[in-house]
């Protein structure tokens, strides 16, 4: 962990197609992130037990996915804003876009 607090990321396993080391964004600090995965966690459960849909369609996802790998913030699936996994965070219905290129309408 750096003086900052962000995890950097160095370490890319030679079987992944992965940017080059001086490419690479640090991810947000794990405080960050662990209050990012309670928010989004928090707002899948309650959209659930209020009866409504868990998970967005094919397409939706396929959009949303589609938005986020023309983005730069991704980086080996992964946002460095948020520092969340993407292909797993488009699929669900209550999450969003933490820059806004994408939310629950989309």
């Amino acid at each position: 962990m750096s003086d900052d607090g962000t995890i950097p990321i160095n370490i890319c396993p030679e079987e992944v197609d992965c940017v080059g080391a001086d490419e690479l964004k640090d991810m947000p600090g794990l405080f960050d992130m662990a209050k990012n995965l309670l928010k989004d966690g928090s707002n899948i459960v309650s959209n659930a037990l209020g009866g409504n849909k868990t998970l967005v369609s094919d397409e939706v996802r396929e959009a949303r996915w589609a938005i986020c790998q023309g983005c730069p913030m991704l980086q080996n699936n992964r946002c460095t804003e948020c520092g969340c996994f993407m292909k797993v965070k488009v699929a669900f219905h209550a999450t969003s876009c933490p820059l806004g290129k994408w939310d629950l309408t989309i």
